[in-house]
């Protein structure tokens, strides 16, 4: 009997003690996801309120910081668009997110403009359109281009994108999902990504409004914090993940960036909670990095201009889209590092934490790019399956499942403590 009640009590300290770490993440996760931070982005400072979040949460897990800071600041340019936004044909109003997206590169831009519609079948040749330019015929109008089904004439096409026959704007019309991304330049006229549902050939103008502003300097900041190793403190391990996001979109819309990152952010706070608990033998050095959607600019600030030598870290685990996980998870530098990778296989086959653990080489597409670079092994892990939203309006917390959430903790917390 005392053996069975010695049982339950374990069995509901385990569980509980999960219990918490999911909680503690759908707390980071809601919160970084809210209006306060406005996507995360450089929109109403969103970015820099993100990272002053994470200092604190930071303080209060216990982690030390380095040169009497958590923060490492830098700057880069990106161009935004705060102010009013508005679209509308023929006085139907279009919902921003939803039915449009502001291209990146897009300028400014006021008034109501006629539309000049080309797809397949009435595109004109080059040289008619050199024509047309020459009498400054697109000058005061939106060019809609339709390039489904196009074969022929895709280098016209292409062109048409770009603006080099000089209308005042251009829509681009999207089959697929309106995905969002930064750049951090623009061009002198309006682009507008518009799905094709939302938009009828029988328009024969757009009333539009975009404020489009370029930030040439803008700071942003890594949050790094850590743990000091009992037997090995001058062997560091780095666990990252970007906290940044894609900002807002005029006054109304925002991206919420759940999956991308503030999963990847809920983990690391997790993993940094359990050790300041469980102390690690080895120095645990937390980054979060700004800048990641940008061009993973933090991060390569960061391996410029290291805090402490970049010879001491002994691995690097960066983690981002830590929200699903029904198919399992991906390692980038996987086939490179096969060592280190079959260890983390054989964690996942003896633990069944989560379906598959699949491989991928080199790629320069998240946070452990640079470290790579400068020949410190890194991985980059990734949860795969479930929910499709990545880069949009519908990135939301209410709709995260955090399926694999606790076992990739887990899977995580197993590997870190063989390195």
């Amino acid at each position: 009997m005392k053996k069975t009640f010695l049982f339950i009590i374990v069995q509901f300290l385990y569980f509980s003690i999960f219990s918490q770490n999911i909680t503690y993440a759908r707390i980071i996760i809601d919160t970084l996801t809210s209006s306060f931070f406005n996507g995360r982005g450089a929109v109403d400072e969103g970015e820099k309120k993100a990272a002053t979040y994470l200092g604190k949460e930071y303080q209060k897990l216990g982690l030390l910081n380095f040169n009497a800071t958590y923060f490492q600041t830098f700057t880069y340019p990106i161009n935004t668009f705060p102010g009013n936004l508005a679209v509308s044909f023929g006085g139907t109003k279009l919902i921003a997110g939803k039915d449009y997206i502001v291209d990146a590169k897009s300028g400014s831009i006021a008034g109501t403009f006629k539309l000049v519609w080309y797809n397949k079948d009435n595109i004109p040749s080059k040289k008619e359109l050199k024509k047309l330019v020459r009498i400054n015929f697109f000058s005061d109008k939106f060019i809609v281009i339709d390039d489904e089904g196009v074969e022929k004439d895709k280098e016209l096409f292409e062109l048409l994108k770009i603006n080099v026959f000089g209308a005042a704007g251009i829509i681009i019309l999207e089959s697929k999902k309106l995905t969002q991304r930064l750049s951090s330049s623009y061009n002198d006229f309006a682009i507008l990504r518009v799905k094709r549902e939302s938009i009828h050939r029988d328009y024969l103008s757009i009333t539009v409004e975009i404020n489009q502003k370029l930030e040439s300097q803008y700071q942003s900041q890594n949050v790094i914090g850590y743990i000091e190793g009992t037997e090995f403190p001058d062997s560091i391990i780095v666990l990252s993940a970007h906290y940044d996001h894609l900002g807002a979109m005029g006054n109304e819309v925002f991206f919420p960036g759940a999956n991308d990152n503030a999963s990847g952010i809920a983990m690391l706070l997790n993993l940094a909670s359990h050790y300041t608990q469980n102390l690690p033998k080895k120095t645990l050095v937390f980054i979060a990095f700004g800048a990641e959607e940008a061009g993973i600019i933090g991060s390569k600030f960061f391996t410029d201009n290291p805090i402490f030598p970049l010879t001491k870290i002994n691995f690097v685990i960066n983690m981002d889209m830590m929200g699903t996980g029904e198919e399992g998870a991906m390692i980038v530098n996987g086939a490179i590092l096969s060592h280190q990778f079959e260890t983390l296989q054989k964690i996942n086959s003896d633990n069944n934490y989560v379906a598959e653990i699949k491989k991928r080489g080199k790629a320069a597409n998240s946070d452990h790019y640079w470290f790579t670079e400068k020949g410190v092994p890194a991985f980059f892990i990734y949860t795969m399956g479930g929910i499709t939203a990545y880069h949009d309006v519908e990135d939301i917390s209410v709709t995260l499942p955090l399926t694999k959430f606790e076992d990739c903790f887990r899977l995580i917390r197993d590997f870190l403590n063989q390195l």
